[in-house]
């Protein structure tokens, strides 16, 4: 069915491009507008057959997969043997897996950016609400090079305000 459909498209390109070219050898010509017109009118055609030619293959499609699967049923082809469920059954449980080992590292990843157990740099130089403001900004953050940057920006004010206050920037867990 796609390569129907790619082939039809490819059908219809192939017609405007040509029409396309008879359209610019006429106005080459002496720009006649009767032969514009009738260029027009001919690719406005030959798209027009390219569309209905391309519903009908379309529709011969879905009829033919109907009638396959009315086939299948009436013939007794649609029934499982016993590996064919076995079979299944363990693809199910594997998919299963491996959707719950996605879900655990999207929550471990959650907590890491988040600042859980991470601490924040500098959360010794900061006021609480300034350490609020910053697990909220990097809980906000999309991508890891959102994150990166705004930590590497976070940690050059830290080191900044470091030197300004003669303290050292220690990694807080609050």
């Amino acid at each position: 069915m796609k390569a129907r459909i790619a082939l039809t498209a490819i059908i219809a390109a192939t017609l405007a491009v040509t029409s396309l070219a008879v359209e610019a050898q006429q106005g080459q010509r002496g720009g006649q507008q009767a032969g514009q017109q009738e260029g027009r009118g001919q690719q406005a055609g030959q798209q027009r057959q390219a569309e209905r030619s391309m519903g009908q293959d379309q529709t011969m499609d879905r009829d033919r997969v109907q009638t396959r699967e009315r086939d299948r049923t009436q013939t007794g082809e649609g029934t499982q043997t016993k590996t064919q469920t076995q079979a299944r059954k363990q693809d199910q449980s594997g998919a299963a897996q491996s959707q719950a080992q996605v879900q655990t590292q999207s929550r471990e990843q959650a907590q890491l950016h988040s600042g859980a157990g991470k601490g924040i740099y500098g959360g010794n130089l900061m006021t609480e609400q300034e350490r609020n403001r910053y697990r909220e900004q990097v809980g906000a953050l999309k991508t890891d090079e959102e994150r990166a940057a705004f930590e590497a920006k976070h940690r050059e004010q830290m080191q900044q305000r470091s030197r300004e206050r003669n303290v050292p920037a220690e990694v807080t867990d609050e």
